[in-house]
């Protein structure tokens, strides 16, 4: 029997509201940065400690104590931030930002001057004042790498808030939704799957080694502003399967509310 679908408005409307989501979170300091100076070092990946937004929307980023020659503050980086799955017992990247970027190291001063006003993002303020190294980032066009492929968009489409979960509210969120226990989260699966509720059903993808403890199962990817992402583990393959929340969600008392309704069977 053939699978019922949303159509293709409904469900493009879907996809584009998780990738902008997707996106403005790991803008604002969801994830995990690396940046590499490809005209100097295309072979080395710089490891960031923290990456944000300043309160001027402009993306930072700290890194190790003399990671840069301070002497040349300028360079043209690749900026790329990983996410990966909500669950703890994988680490599989379920999506990930790119972009070109003019990098431009702050000195002393400057990075003091500027978490004396409170202008620097707290995941980056608190390695700065260890010692970090801070970075400026000029950036126009993004790339998402998400289940729905490659996504192209500007700077300017995702990095105004609101922006939900913020990064230490991600935990909070998956236990919210773990709530539901793996019954009810397999009932919430399998009626998108056979059409009984809306929801989005990804291709299927070769399930990695990584993935073995997990087959059978259904593990929770992602939780934002716009609904649940599982992914569905299978022997061989491996899809995502997406459940929209029926408004918004823009705050923790919101998702508690989302959950509840979830946690009702369909009609």
């Amino acid at each position: 029997m053939t699978t019922p679908q949303p159509t293709s408005t409904v469900a493009d409307q879907m996809r584009e509201g998780t990738t902008r989501s997707t996106a403005a979170r790991l803008l604002h300091g969801a994830g995990r940065a690396s940046v590499v100076a490809y005209r100097d070092d295309p072979d080395r990946s710089l490891h960031v400690l923290a990456h944000g937004l300043t309160a001027a929307d402009v993306p930072v980023v700290a890194l190790p104590a003399e990671t840069l020659d301070p002497a040349r503050t300028c360079r043209e980086v690749r900026l790329r931030v990983d996410q990966h799955g909500a669950d703890p017992r994988t680490r599989v990247s379920v999506a990930s930002l790119h972009a070109l970027a003019h990098l431009r190291i702050m000195d002393e001063g400057e990075t003091r001057a500027m978490s004396s006003l409170g202008l620097l993002p707290p995941e980056v303020d608190w390695p700065a004042a260890a010692g970090a190294q801070v970075a400026l980032l000029c950036l126009d066009r993004l790339l998402l790498h998400d289940q729905a492929g490659v996504t192209p968009m500007s700077f300017s489409e995702v990095v105004d808030p609101p922006c939900f979960p913020a990064r230490d509210q991600e935990w909070v969120c998956r236990d919210a939704v773990e709530e539901l226990g793996s019954g009810r989260i397999g009932q919430i699966v399998d009626e998108v799957v056979c059409g009984a509720r809306e929801g989005l059903v990804g291709p299927g993808h070769p399930t990695p080694p990584t993935m073995s403890p997990v087959v059978g199962q259904r593990v929770l990817a992602d939780v934002d502003s716009t609904g649940c992402t599982w992914l569905e583990v299978g022997t061989t393959s491996t899809r995502t399967v997406f459940v929209p929340f029926g408004a918004p969600v823009r705050c923790l008392d919101d998702l508690q509310a989302a959950v509840g309704r979830l946690a009702q069977p369909a009609v």
